[in-house]
Formats: structure tokens, sequence, C-alpha cells
């Protein structure tokens, strides 16, 4: 199924160069249903799916009328299966469309996520860089006193030192992202936006998995499309006469058995695609559990934490860090919820897979 929100977010900085000009400010917030809508009519690929749908039915007004004034059956036979040809074309492609702009809505959602995700991590990055300049101050305090040496010093100043040049990794991964979705939109690739990602985990439940993939099956278009395929070369058999036709049966019922193939294949790959699709689900959902598990501990832990505190048994930092845990496991839950959330609508809706 569809790859973690971090590798998403990554995989869009193999393909988009770094924008030398600086960001914009946030002036908008931008919905999913906004983003899709721009990027659908950004999409090259769409306009010409409706540009081709177009030429196909004035090809298809043409040949009806011939097919209408034909007298020799030769050329009846050919232009009738050039209509059932280009009956089918349109609506491969119209099956084509559809499924696009489907799927694009779901790009638009996971990079949403992925955006989100990292925005909050960047956050959470600063606050724990901030908890490690305090922790270096003491450090730094103890190394002075003689309490620890200067190796683990230098090497705690090494590691702070770093992460923080990750940081701005990471922030360059954000504007190379936002410059992705602007792309997708069609819209100047400085612009920032405040996301709203509308999405809620609900579990999947008990499904009738074997019903889910049977009805997978006989909506998918790739199905009708194979389907359309099998049926013309069906027709051209039927309407087959050796005396006024090059094309030998023997060609032809090679051609009808490898649409029939191509028709077993798009079975097939829908329901591996469905079966891998679930399995991911549930094996994500034990992760999001577990993770709500641990949160639920790092909580319980806080007013006792609290109290210590209150009764100088440990530091103020000691209980800053175990609430940065809890913030950083807030997020993990979150996230996880996000990209499940996702999966279940992709499953629900399997052309998309």
């Amino acid at each position: 199924m569809k790859r973690t929100l971090v590798t998403s977010l990554f995989c869009f900085l193999m393909v988009t160069s770094v924008s030398a000009a600086q960001p914009r400010a946030i002036t908008e917030r931008l919905t999913v249903d906004q983003a899709v809508s721009s990027a659908i009519n950004a999409s090259t690929d769409l306009r010409n799916l409706e540009d081709s749908v177009e030429d196909n039915n004035e090809a298809l007004d043409r040949l009806r009328e011939q097919s209408r004034i034909e007298g020799d059956y030769a050329r009846l036979l050919n232009l009738l299966v050039q209509i059932m040809q280009l009956e089918t074309a349109n609506a491969q492609m119209n099956n084509n469309s559809t499924v696009a702009r489907e799927r694009l809505r779901i790009s638009v959602m996971n990079l949403f996520a992925a955006i989100i995700q990292a925005e909050n991590g960047l956050t959470l990055t600063d606050e724990s860089l901030g908890l490690e300049q305090r922790l270096l101050d003491i450090a730094r305090v103890r190394f002075e006193l003689g309490h620890i040496s200067r190796l683990d010093f230098d090497t705690q100043v090494n590691n702070h030192n770093q992460r923080r040049a990750s940081r701005d990794l990471n922030r360059i991964a954000i504007d190379n992202a936002y410059i992705s979705l602007n792309q997708m939109m069609g819209r100047s690739l400085t612009l920032r936006y405040n996301l709203i990602l509308d999405v809620t985990y609900e579990p999947l439940g008990d499904i009738n998995l074997m019903g889910a993939i049977n009805t997978a099956i006989a909506r998918d278009p790739g199905m009708a499309n194979q389907q359309g395929n099998v049926n013309v070369a069906e027709y051209r058999i039927t309407r087959h006469d050796s005396d006024y036709s090059a094309d030998t049966r023997e060609s032809l019922d090679r051609n009808l058995s490898q649409a029939e193939r191509g028709l077993y294949d798009t079975r097939r790959g829908i329901e591996q695609r469905m079966l891998t699709a679930y399995n991911s689900i549930r094996e994500n959902e034990v992760l999001y559990n577990n993770a709500v598990l641990e949160l639920e501990a790092l909580r319980m832990q806080l007013p006792v934490q609290t109290r210590m505190h209150e009764l100088g048994r440990i530091r103020r930092i000691d209980l800053d860090q175990l609430r940065f845990r809890i913030a950083q496991q807030e997020e993990t839950v979150r996230s996880l919820g996000v990209s499940l959330a996702i999966d279940i609508i992709q499953f629900r809706n399997p052309a998309t897979l």
C-alpha cells in the first residue's frame, strides 16, 4: 500500500528541486477539496483525456453516419468494429479520468499529512533543542566543577550541534513539499498555507473481506476496461467472414485469449492489492493501539512526577522532559491516526490502491 508519511515526504524531495525564492508567509487556509479542485484544473493528463474523449465522439459520429449509408459488407464490418473499439476506448478513458481524480485526492491528502507531520515535528524539534540547551548549560557547569570529563562535555556539545543542523534539513524538506503541492495545483511555488486535513480515524472493524474483494472487482474501472477488450475481441469473432476479412480465425482467437488473460490478471491484481491493504491496516491498527497505551502510561506518570518535583526530589528539567515525551507521543498517535484514516479511505475506494 502507500508508503509511510515520512517516506512519502522525502520522495517529493527526490523529484523536486529546492526553490531559490524564500517561501511566503501563510496567507490562507487550504482544504483538501480546494487543493484537489486546483490540481484537477492544472492536470495536463486529465485535460488530455477529456480532449481525447471529445475527439473520439466526433470520430464516432462520422463512423456511425458512414455505417448507415455503407452498402459493402466488408467495409460495413470494418466500420462496425471501429465503432465498437472507439466506444470501448471512450468508456476506458472516462473510467481512467474518474480513477485519476480519485487518486489525485489521495495524493493531496497524503501530501497534506506529510507536511503537517513534518511541521509538527519541527515544532517538537525546537522544543527538544531547547531542553538540550538547558541540559548543556548544566553539563557546562558540571564540567567546570570537574564532575564530568572534557570528552563527555564535548560529545554532548557535538551531538547538540548535529541536531541543530538536522533541523535545517527538516525545514528544507517542508519547503520542498510545499513546492510539490503548489506545482500540483498550478500555483506560485513559494506559497504556504494553513493546511486543513479533516480526516478522523475510525477502526475498520469486522468486515467480510472476500465480500469486499468481490465488490471491488465488480466495480473496478480496470475490470470494465479489460472486459471491454474481451467484448471487442468476441465481437470480431462473431462478425468474422473469411471471404471479407484479412484476419484469420486463428489470429482472432489469439486476440481473444490475450484479452481474457488481461482480464484474469486484472482480477488477480485487485485481489492482491485489497489483501495487502487490509493486512497493512490491521498491522497499523496494532501500532496505533500500542501507541495509545504508551501515551496513557506517560500521562499517568505526570501527576506523580509533578508531585516529586514539588517535593524537590526531581529537577524541573526532568519534569519538562516527561512533558516533552508526552507531546511527542501525542503527535505519534495523531499522525498514525491520520495515516490509518487515509488507508481506510483507500481500502473503501479500491480503485485508488
